[in-house]
């Protein structure tokens, strides 16, 4: 059963957070395209996907 959490932050771009996730646990991002979702970035850290998806303010 997947199991999802949201987060989100008002100080950091998508750019920042990745460079900070990869700073603290050694991941490496891959950049993702999505018709549906955009530019996103994944990686996988012992069987458990992170994503780092950008916000498009409305």
């Amino acid at each position: 059963m997947a199991d999802f959490h949201r987060y989100s932050s008002r100080t950091h771009t998508a750019e920042d957070l990745v460079r900070l996730v990869s700073a603290c646990l050694g991941a490496a991002f891959t950049e993702r395209q999505s018709d549906y979702r955009g530019v996103y970035r994944v990686t996988d850290l012992d069987g458990v996907r992170v994503e780092v998806q950008g916000h498009d303010p409305m």
